[in-house]
């Protein structure tokens, strides 16, 4: 029986059966490949019992990457065979990362292969000498972006794989342009594949978009075991690791770094708050990311408007819920502040999606606007459409952090199931406008 051939778009990568001039899903013209089929494999499936693969898996022992913080992260390590996604904004500290877990690796007398498709050897070299002084002779360079030459080199020897960047690579047998959907896709596989074969952990180093998403197809990330973003400003020295996806423990979970002249240095008890009297605009509150806890501050400005558009401007605090909370504040409190000019902004860098945050932003637009100073007062809570203050996740904990820097009083929502003299319970936004004393 005669195989079928598919074809594949070169910009979007749709398949299809049938050869097509215009592609049905991006809508490019000419940009058919055509690809032969694969042979029908034959042979029976098997199946292992669950219970003797849990015995084996057990034995399994986790790689460490030289930071305590990262490898909690990971649910303790590295696996052999994981394959990691490491994606972040140019200049983040993508790469320093990658070769910091080389050298680290190189130390324990494990073989690291960096493959550095961006880079001469030179400058790779360059950059290792000025971060690092020993840990170097097992680090193996290749400079190269032919993915079929590098897995030629891959063999069991190693035990750490990188890719700097995924985008640059490219397969002869894929006839599109580095960094096309079809070769990021099918370099994506190939590299899976081997380093499944030979049990070698890696890392695919990944540029992102515009949005602020890994380039390339969404299957990337389907196929790979962790995702991980690196986040941080370029004027500022902090760095955050976030793990979007990770198969073989919790998603969700943070790592806090700073970049120094010497390199990431792992952050292990990181403060986001100023810890003067507070001015007014400001106003202090705990965040939950992952299973980590931190105090952080919230910074507001709110000003009379000099345009028929009043500006509305969020640092680390996502613009929709703002514009949610000031209409509620506008809403149930009657307060002017849709016409002035609004400023948010999260002390240090932080990007916070936490929910449980929307108190302290509206204790911080109060503040700034009536002109209060709050103090050493935390909220915390959620705040809702009808005005009414919200139970977080994760209370007690978030509680204890704040208590441990000697803050109070501590305002949470009313349905919060404890008893403390230096905790206060209120039901909704007027309640917290008077607890605050700015009514």
């Amino acid at each position: 029986m005669r195989e079928k051939n598919y074809f594949v778009c070169s910009k979007c990568g749709y398949e299809s059966v049938k050869w097509f001039g215009k592609c049905p899903s991006c809508g490019e013209w000419n940009t058919a490949t055509e690809f032969k089929a694969e042979a029908a494999r034959k042979g029976r499936a098997s199946v292992v019992s669950l219970q003797e693969t849990l015995k084996s898996a057990g034995n399994v022992k986790r790689l460490g990457t030289g930071f305590s913080e990262l490898d909690a992260a990971l649910a303790g390590g590295i696996l052999p065979g994981q394959v990691l996604l490491l994606g972040g904004e140019p200049g983040v500290g993508k790469s320093t990362l990658a070769l910091e877990i080389c050298n680290y690796f190189s130390e324990n007398g494990l073989k690291a292969l960096y493959v550095a498709a961006e880079e001469s050897a030179d400058q790779i070299a360059v950059r290792a000498q000025r971060l690092y002084r020993d840990g170097l002779e097992n680090i193996m360079v290749c400079p190269e972006n032919d993915l079929e030459q590098v897995l030629d080199l891959l063999d069991d020897t190693y035990s750490l794989l990188v890719i700097d960047s995924l985008q640059t690579m490219y397969s002869p047998e894929v006839g599109t342009y580095p960094g096309s959907i079809l070769q990021i896709r099918t370099c994506a596989e190939k590299i899976i594949e081997k380093c499944k074969q030979l049990s070698i952990p890696s890392i695919l180093i990944a540029h992102i978009t515009k949005s602020g998403e890994i380039s390339g197809p969404k299957l990337v990330e389907h196929l790979v075991d962790t995702v991980i973003y690196f986040e941080g400003e370029r004027n500022t020295e902090l760095r955050i690791l976030r793990t979007m996806k990770n198969r073989f423990g919790p998603s969700g979970e943070v790592a806090i770094f700073e970049m120094t002249e010497d390199g990431l240095k792992q952050v292990v008890n990181p403060a986001f708050y100023d810890a003067e009297d507070q001015l007014p605009g400001n106003c202090l509150t705990c965040a939950v990311e992952g299973s980590r806890s931190f105090v952080i501050q919230v910074q507001a400005l709110v000003s009379r408007t000099k345009s028929n558009m009043p500006r509305r401007v969020s640092n680390g605090f996502e613009m929709t819920r703002l514009l949610l909370l000031i209409a509620v504040i506008g809403r149930h409190m009657h307060l002017p502040i849709e016409s002035h000019d609004v400023y948010v902004n999260i002390l240090g860098g932080l990007k916070i999606t936490d929910p449980g945050i929307d108190a302290a932003v509206v204790g911080a637009l109060l503040s700034s606007m009536l002109d209060k100073q709050l103090g050493r007062t935390a909220l915390i809570g959620e705040v809702s459409l009808d005005g009414s203050l919200k139970r977080v996740h994760r209370m007690k904990s978030r509680i204890d952090a704040l208590k441990k820097i000697g803050v109070g009083p501590i305002i949470v929502p009313k349905n919060t199931e404890f008893r403390d003299s230096n905790i206060q319970k209120v039901y909704s936004v007027q309640e917290l406008c008077k607890a605050l004393g700015v009514s």
